[in-house]
């Protein structure tokens, strides 16, 4: 414990035998020099620190309201499913979410694939409301399995759709 005070008086010896301009050079050095410590060692990376959260947490604000808003709509869809259709219910149904999302004019042909499956073949649909159709039977437990679709002009694609019922 005797250290510290004997290092204190060294110093404090130190210093008085310095001159009197000796001792103004010095702490006019420190005065300077200290700033400049701080602020290499201490301002300049924190403040890199700050710019680079300020710069990556919005995007993570933004991503986790997405997937907020995500897994309300999986709760939602969660409590929708029932039992999947299957035969002549599928094709009814098939037809009914066809004609909710205004997209059954250009269902053109809806055949059966056996007891748990439909091909669905469309012309000029808009891709949007075909992907509504999608999430609205796939909510019921009907997925599409395979899709083949081709450009049909600006925001309309035309092709078939295969769809299973779980």
């Amino acid at each position: 414990m005797k250290t510290v005070p004997l290092v204190v008086s060294r110093v404090q010896s130190a210093w008085l035998a310095r001159s009197e301009k000796e001792r103004r050079i010095a702490f006019l050095v420190a005065l300077v020099v200290l700033p400049l410590f701080f602020y290499i060692l201490l301002w300049i990376p924190l403040a890199a620190r700050v710019a680079h959260w300020e710069h990556v947490l919005p995007k993570q604000r933004a991503a986790l309201a997405t997937m907020r808003r995500e897994a309300a709509l999986v709760r939602s869809l969660r409590t929708h499913v029932g039992h999947a259709p299957s035969g002549t219910a599928l094709l009814s149904l098939i037809e009914q979410q066809a004609q909710l999302r205004a997209i059954g004019g250009m269902l053109s042909e809806l055949s059966p694939r056996g007891s748990h499956k439909a091909e669905a073949v469309f012309s000029k649909v808009p891709f949007n409301g075909l992907v509504r159709f999608l999430a609205g039977l796939g909510a019921r437990g009907v997925e599409a399995a395979h899709v083949e679709l081709a450009p049909a002009g600006v925001g309309l694609v035309s092709g078939s759709v295969t769809l299973v019922a779980h």
